[in-house]
């Protein structure tokens, strides 16, 4: 298909930082090439933040706005406004898709000014819950309640998420919503496990439980402080942190003289850190779809998880609660509280043959509905059908 044939797409994003929409974002851009026409906008990460920009084959079709940076601000969201604007007059795209907050509040309000006809936005999480004060968080439900009235299509990355856009926050009638899962392009890493364990200092006797992810607020990083320094005593229990951001100071103040944890900072070669570890622990306050979970099922491992946002969206054959505790056939999902992560990763580090059970049903999970395959299938789908839509409705005006 010749490139006047086909669709024009803008993804806008704030920042390619370390997570999981940077890594959609960039694999979004990258798969749909063969058949749409790709622009991608961004602004530049924070101080300290892992720039993701390696994920990218190229600068091709890709336009950075130094502007668009993290904390709000009125004369730089303006500039990135403008500058957005004037990118979307240039480039004339068929669909405006904007991930992340900032960009899907400056990237629609700019599509809406271009006239571009389709207008998409992925709540990849949110942040009404865990973020903010109650009157900042309802300035923001104000902002995202309006914006959806101008919005083609909202996709959300869990069906749990889909239900507190919908109904808890009232964002958009679920008419309006679309749950897509997220994809990852996920290959097991080659090296030894003998050589990546040597690599870490892990003893053969540890079990090594593996954190990842920014280290903000959002993810309860006080929570896994809490569960590092009650097992400090005893080295069985060996926690590896893939990960950096604003709090690690504070993280390594939590922890200072424990000597069963290991921080990494950010590791692009996640895959063999993985492989090195029995289980996945997430602590977070609020998720969309937790990536960290998503790779340990790739990778075969069990997870323990607190349940945050989305995150029970990915336990399988999930039973009922008993001492804050609700196992799954592939982790367990747990309320915050230091007790219940521990004793689900006392219960793992004792019987590797729960490990090996849960980490094969989690792999064979992840394998049928988390992969990039599906994930690209599904947005050429939502767009050929939002094109569709906005057409008919140009006829009919």
């Amino acid at each position: 298909m010749s490139a006047q044939n086909r669709l024009k797409i803008v993804r806008i994003i704030a920042r390619l930082n370390g997570g999981g929409p940077a890594r959609q974002a960039c694999l979004l851009h990258e798969q749909l090439r063969p058949e749409f026409q790709t622009v991608l906008i961004t602004g530049r990460p924070d101080i300290g933040e892992k720039d993701m920009s390696y994920l990218l084959a190229s600068d091709e079709g890709v336009y950075r706005i130094d502007s668009m940076s993290r904390p709000v601000s009125i004369f730089s969201d303006l500039r990135s406004l403008l500058d957005i604007y004037r990118i979307l007059r240039r480039e004339k795209p068929d669909i405006v898709h904007t991930h992340t907050a900032k960009a899907g509040t400056l990237g629609r309000v700019a599509a809406v000014l271009a006239g571009v006809p389709v207008r998409i936005h992925t709540f990849h999480g949110h942040v009404f819950a865990g973020y903010f004060g109650n009157l900042k968080t309802r300035v923001y439900l104000a902002i995202e309640r309006f914006l959806a009235r101008f919005t083609t299509r909202i996709v959300t990355v869990s069906g749990g998420q889909e239900r507190e856009l919908a109904e808890t926050y009232r964002i958009a009638p679920r008419s309006k919503i679309q749950v897509i899962r997220n994809g990852f392009d996920w290959k097991d890493s080659s090296r030894s496990l003998a050589e990546v364990r040597a690599e870490l200092n892990l003893k053969r006797d540890q079990t090594a439980v593996l954190w990842m992810g920014r280290m903000v607020p959002i993810k309860g990083i006080e929570l896994l402080a809490e569960v590092v320094k009650a097992t400090s005593s005893n080295d069985a229990l060996m926690f590896v942190v893939a990960g950096d951001g604003p709090e690690r100071a504070h993280l390594e103040e939590l922890t200072r003289g424990c000597r069963n944890l290991r921080i990494l900072g950010w590791q692009e070669d996640i895959t063999s850190v993985v492989k090195a570890c029995e289980v996945v622990l997430l602590t977070s306050v609020n998720e969309g779809t937790p990536t960290s979970l998503i790779e340990a099922m790739f990778a075969g491992k069990p997870f323990v998880g607190t349940d945050a946002g989305g995150t029970s969206d990915l336990a399988i054959g999930l039973m009922e609660a008993t001492r804050g505790i609700r196992q799954a056939n592939n982790g367990f999902i747990v309320e915050r509280k230091a007790e219940a992560i521990l004793e689900c990763l006392t219960r793992l580090a004792a019987d590797p043959s729960l490990r090996e059970t849960m980490g094969r049903t989690g792999r064979e999970h992840a394998i049928h509905n988390w992969t990039a395959d599906r994930l690209v299938n599904e947005i050429k789908q939502l767009y050929r059908e939002s094109t569709h839509s906005a057409e008919a409705r140009a006829k009919r005006a």
